[in-house]
């Protein structure tokens, strides 16, 4: 039974190190300050700095990677959450929006915050920088559906 065991183990070590070869590609592609929200709003810079650290990494296309996010399957896993929330919202391409999208991205975004489904709880436990207090998610909030009314008188 011993050695069956041995030999499940070196093989699950086995497929461990071939899958470190098979990575998904990097989501970290150059600011565009033409697109980019938080270059095309007038955001306090402590709204903009809660904006970078609590949704930035999922929801544009300038994610900070952590270490373990070199080791697959992990890599596999974050590159899915990533997906998922810029295929939700990417403020890289705000500036892409029509007024319309515009004010739905707007809308998700407070809804969102207001509900405290984002940052989702599994992103903070690692990024303990990401959590946001009632008051900066209150901030965020009442910013969000300011800059919401903005864009619909434009």
């Amino acid at each position: 039974m011993g050695r069956k065991f041995k030999i499940a183990g070196l093989g699950v070590i086995l497929v461990l190190i071939l899958l470190q070869f098979f990575k998904p590609e990097r989501n970290s592609t150059p600011l565009d300050r033409e697109l980019d929200m938080l270059t095309l709003v007038s955001a306090p810079e402590p709204i903009a700095d809660n904006i970078r650290k609590a949704c930035y990494d999922c929801h544009s296309n300038q994610t900070v990677y952590p270490w373990y996010s070199r080791i697959s399957p992990l890599s596999w896993y974050l590159n899915k959450h990533i997906l998922k929330g810029k295929e939700e919202l990417n403020f890289s391409n705000y500036g892409q929006l029509d007024k319309a999208d515009k004010i739905g991205a707007l809308t998700d975004f407070y809804d969102a915050l207001d509900a405290g489904t984002m940052p989702l709880q599994s992103y903070l436990l690692i990024h303990k920088e990401a959590r946001l207090s009632q008051e900066d998610s209150d901030a965020l909030c009442n910013w969000t559906e300011e800059e919401a009314l903005k864009v619909m008188r434009e």
